[in-house]
């Protein structure tokens, strides 16, 4: 105790979060080390005195929480840029485009122990090469998390079944509630029988109930739900459970197996937390997309990331889009916007579209972007960037809109255009939705991807002799063009 910590918290050993109960406890063990002679000066005992006297007192440690945050700095950069600088003297509204980066500070991720909920779909769809791809990607999954990791398993179909309770790996086998079902995780996994409907909600609430035990705080608490089919009855109750779990700061990633499961309903599903949703093409890429999302979730350097609503009213968010690391569109009507989490090393890269109310005065707008966030410390923490937009009269000196974000709303547009060609097959638009799809082979030539483009002809083709479009088609286009917006080069 001869090297003088970094903060408050440090002293006693605690971390940010610390209850009342844990701070003072920790303050009597510090005490009896010293008492059973452990060496200490007078000026650690002081620092240690100090340091129980600050934050045992909420109105002191409220004001050393936001001192600290002060002077420390935010955990995260964030580079900001603007379509334009200038917004034309117009009498009807414009579009205006914001790109955001964010990206951890030098210094290498720690880690965090996982508290993971797998909730599996086992209805009678599920039966055969589907439930054992998903059986053996978990029980993979076993060997790839820590000792310190918590994971929790649960199946449903029409009810839900507990078929691992939630245990930390490295002692699971030592409680005697939880003995009998972890003896053996793989055999309770190859259990597992496929039978009944798909009801959504029966699983997501075992789920949630395993992943909130106590004792989880220290964790990256995160749901994966696996389904290959639509929902029965249950999904205003599933997206209610969804804002439950975010209000706790639990993410959700939702997979889609096959091609019979709703789309916009899973998107709206891992909205509230900026989750992610996936759709997985066959059984056999249930694994790599599992071990994918553990790497992910296993290098967390900023948690419940959330845009706040600070920019002038003029501006309306008409839509926003993560772009990277895994592109997924996000919810532009909630009063602050859920971003997720930020995960390892890499960017997080997202696209904000404007609708400005008509200019047909000069003006000057303050525009700030304000994130807040949850830092690896546990404290909360925000980072703000700004700019000013001017309205008046375009001269010739105005610069052109930086490349990348060209690049990316073009990209946009191309996933507005599929979403547009299937509601108008919906509606019954038939020769507007093929015409569409026709632009559409093109445009995905254009790009390079040379699937989407046969899959876009093939759709038009479909609609024009059939009159429909194909649900394995439609998640191919709207998945693989999602996926194309993250490769654009930002």
């Amino acid at each position: 105790m001869d090297q003088e910590p970094a903060d408050l918290y440090s002293v006693l050993g605690v971390s940010r979060r610390a209850a009342p109960g844990e701070i003072d406890a920790a303050y009597e063990a510090c005490l009896r080390r010293i008492d059973a002679g452990e060496p200490a000066d007078e000026a650690v005992r002081e620092r240690i005195q100090y340091a129980h006297e600050v934050l045992s007192s909420q109105s002191r440690r409220a004001v050393y929480d936001s001192l600290v945050q002060e002077t420390a700095g935010s955990s995260l950069l964030l580079d900001l840029t603007f379509s334009g600088e200038t917004l034309p003297l117009l009498d009807t509204p414009q579009l205006v485009y914001a790109m955001l980066k964010l990206q951890p500070r030098d210094g290498e991720v720690k880690r965090r122990p996982l508290n993971l909920g797998l909730v599996v779909d086992r209805s009678t769809s599920m039966r055969g090469k589907r439930l054992e791809h998903v059986t053996a990607a978990v029980e993979l999954l076993l060997g790839k998390l820590s000792p310190d990791d918590a994971l929790s398993l649960v199946s449903f179909s029409d009810r839900a079944e507990v078929v691992l309770p939630a245990a930390t790996l490295g002692t699971a086998t030592q409680s005697v509630d939880l003995a009998a079902a972890w003896h053996d995780p793989r055999r309770t996994l190859h259990a597992i029988t496929a039978s009944g409907g798909t009801e959504i909600y029966h699983g997501l609430r075992a789920g949630l109930n395993q992943v909130t035990r106590s004792g989880m705080e220290e964790h990256t608490s995160h749901i994966i739900l696996l389904t290959d089919g639509h929902t029965y009855g249950d999904a205003d109750d599933c997206l209610q459970l969804a804002r439950e779990a975010a209000g706790r700061g639990i993410g959700l990633t939702a997979f889609g197996l096959g091609a019979d499961w709703n789309d916009g309903f899973l998107d709206a599903l891992v909205a509230p937390s900026g989750g992610q949703s996936h759709f997985i093409e066959g059984p056999e890429d249930v694994m790599p997309y599992l071990a994918e999302r553990l790497q992910g979730l296993g290098a967390i350097s900023a948690r419940n990331l959330a845009l706040k609503r600070a920019w002038p009213g003029q501006f309306t968010l008409r839509g926003g889009f993560k772009l990277t690391p895994l592109p997924q569109p996000l919810s532009a009507d909630a009063d602050s916007v859920p971003l997720g989490d930020m995960e390892g090393r890499s960017p997080m890269t997202i696209l904000l579209e404007f609708l400005v109310a008509p200019q047909t005065m000069a003006a000057r707008y303050r525009f700030p972007i304000e994130i807040s966030y949850i830092a690896p410390n546990g404290a909360r923490e925000s980072v703000e960037q700004g700019a000013e937009l001017i309205a008046k009269n375009p001269s010739s000196g105005e610069r052109p809109p930086p490349v990348p974000l060209i690049e990316a709303v073009r990209r946009l547009n191309l996933y507005r255009m599929q979403e547009k060609a299937w509601e108008e097959a919906q509606s019954g638009k038939l020769d507007t939705a093929a015409a569409r799809m026709r632009r559409l082979t093109t445009r995905y030539m254009e790009t390079g991807d040379l699937r989407l483009a046969q899959q876009a002809q093939l759709e038009a083709q479909q609609l024009a002799h059939l009159g429909t479009m194909s649900a394995e088609g439609r998640k191919l286009l709207k998945y693989g063009t999602r996926s194309l917006m993250g490769k654009a080069d930002i």
